[in-house]
């Protein structure tokens, strides 16, 4: 059996669709909606409204559950208060049978001292996210080491997808659907890494299922320059390619009305410079895997957007 605490949000639903194509039986957890997991309906899945905050109903769904994909999803300034509590309540209830996958970003390394960034790249985050992050992942190391389970880290870049609505990939499709220009935060000619939200979803199972643990870079379909990538949604939505940089200034001031940009204002250095991961170490161990090609995941994305809003 196999948990999946978050269900309702973009990885969440894309690890449960990723299981359901295997056959695999799933307990997916939401907190208030349920909405997006009502078209993956079917036998194998159980959908269980859960509060993080209750330990006791926590504990009930652990039982009997093999693999537990953490995919809890709340807003950046809920991190603090949230995030710490959420994965220690869960994790020292784990056993030694268990297996923990904890999706992972790259907010801990800080601006990439080099790149394409490998796993040994040094942990130097110097914002509030970051320093958090690393928290976060040493505290699973020592739950880990001292309740036996075993845990996977994979680390993506940036993901977008079918259910991913967040403020930074959300208005990209939508506005590309409706011909507006798309706003991007930072430089538009700096390569980046993007991973497509189902193969984000497919590296978690594979890594779930097989004997490793620890650390693995995950960095998608290849790093393309930002305005490349937005030329490549338009192109698909048909309409005009018309891409603006947004200034870090003109976030700041947005950052001083919404607590949520202004959160996001100390990631910007992300979007200045270039962010490349080197996932050689997967690859290799996992040659199967492949990466859809950006041009057929956007496609899929707008496709899912056309459907899903209004």
């Amino acid at each position: 059996m196999n948990l999946i605490i978050g269900g309702n949000g973009g990885l969440g639903f894309a690890i449960t669709k990723e299981l359901l194509s295997k056959g695999k039986a799933i307990t997916a957890t939401y907190h208030q909606s349920k909405d997006s997991l009502m078209s993956l309906n079917g036998p194998l899945l159980t959908f269980a409204q859960l509060d993080i905050r209750d330990e006791e109903s926590l504990v009930q769904l652990l039982k009997n559950t093999n693999t537990i994909y953490f995919c809890l999803n709340v807003p950046y300034q809920d991190w603090y208060s949230v995030m710490p509590q959420a994965l220690e309540r869960v994790t020292r209830n784990l056993k030694p049978a268990q297996v923990f996958v904890f999706p992972g970003n790259v907010y801990g390394y800080g601006k990439f001292q080099y790149f394409p960034a490998d796993e040994n790249h040094p942990k130097a985050a110097k914002t509030h996210k970051g320093k958090l992050r690393n928290e976060l992942e040493e505290m699973l190391k020592a739950q880990a080491a001292k309740q036996g389970f075993r845990y996977v880290i994979p680390r993506y870049p940036d993901y977008y997808g079918p259910n991913v609505t967040n403020r930074m990939f959300g208005p990209i499709f939508t506005g590309a659907l409706k011909a507006k220009p798309i706003f991007w935060p930072g430089k538009l000619r700096v390569p980046h890494d993007l991973i497509y939200i189902q193969d984000a979803a497919k590296a978690a199972v594979l890594l779930a299922e097989s004997e490793e643990s620890g650390e693995w870079h995950v960095s998608g379909a290849g790093a393309m320059e930002r305005q490349q990538f937005l030329n490549i949604v338009q192109d698909e939505a048909g309409s005009p390619r018309k891409c603006r940089t947004l200034p870090a200034l003109a976030v700041g001031l947005a950052g001083m009305f919404d607590k949520e940009t202004k959160e996001f204002h100390e990631l910007l250095y992300e979007f200045q410079y270039p962010l490349v991961l080197n996932d050689s170490k997967f690859t290799n161990r996992f040659p199967s895997y492949a990466a859809t090609p950006h041009t057929e995941a956007v496609k899929e994305t707008l496709s899912w957007f056309r459907a899903n809003t209004k």
